[in-house]
């Protein structure tokens, strides 16, 4: 599997704000916060073409509330809940073969049910202002506050997009090292 990153789209806040009315309808019942994460919402910072957006709920409890009315327009992937319980996940896929995108990848299934799949949106839904929120909100305003390391950032991803992945986790652990170190020092400046 090839990584394509790309140069900084302008075009990325719109369409972070059009997922964004849609999910405020869908999830208008639970008042959500919704935010734009990832190398998407960084101006000047290279990305996979793919919006990051972040759904903050009050409690716990509403995380199961959105997984229904989100089905109705995304990919509920519940595959990962086992190892981060703490989160919902969802996706907007493109068919790139005409067949029907599922609205449910559920724990067990293989990865290669998302082979012909292209990721257009990933939607991660958890309760506001825990850790999870702020490492993301954290690393995303540090990056942009911070030409420098968001230019490194920018490098190693080009140079790691090089390489031949299995899939889109073992892009991530070619990454996560730098990721974790970066998103350490941005919770540090964050607080």
């Amino acid at each position: 599997m090839k990584i394509t990153i790309t140069e900084y789209q302008d075009s990325w806040p719109a369409m972070f704000a059009r997922e964004k009315e849609q999910i405020n309808n869908i999830l208008a019942f639970l008042h959500p916060v919704i935010v734009h994460i990832g190398s998407t919402s960084v101006p000047g910072l290279c990305a996979k073409p793919i919006i990051d957006i972040m759904i903050g709920v009050k409690n716990a409890d509403d995380l199961d509330k959105t997984i229904e009315p989100m089905r109705q327009e995304y990919t509920y992937v519940r595959m990962y809940e086992p190892d981060w319980p703490e989160r919902r996940y969802f996706c907007r896929y493109k068919s790139d073969d005409g067949r029907t995108v599922p609205s449910l990848i559920d724990v067990g299934d293989s990865p290669t049910v998302k082979q012909g799949l292209t990721s257009l949106t990933h939607i991660h839904t958890f309760v506001k202002d825990t850790d999870d929120w702020i490492r993301h909100i954290a690393f995303r305003d540090y990056l942009a506050a911070h030409p420098n390391e968001r230019d490194a950032y920018c490098r190693i991803k080009q140079e790691i997009s090089k390489a031949e992945f299995d899939n889109m986790i073992s892009y991530n652990d070619a990454k996560n090292d730098f990721v974790k170190n970066m998103q350490q020092k941005a919770l540090k400046w964050y607080k």
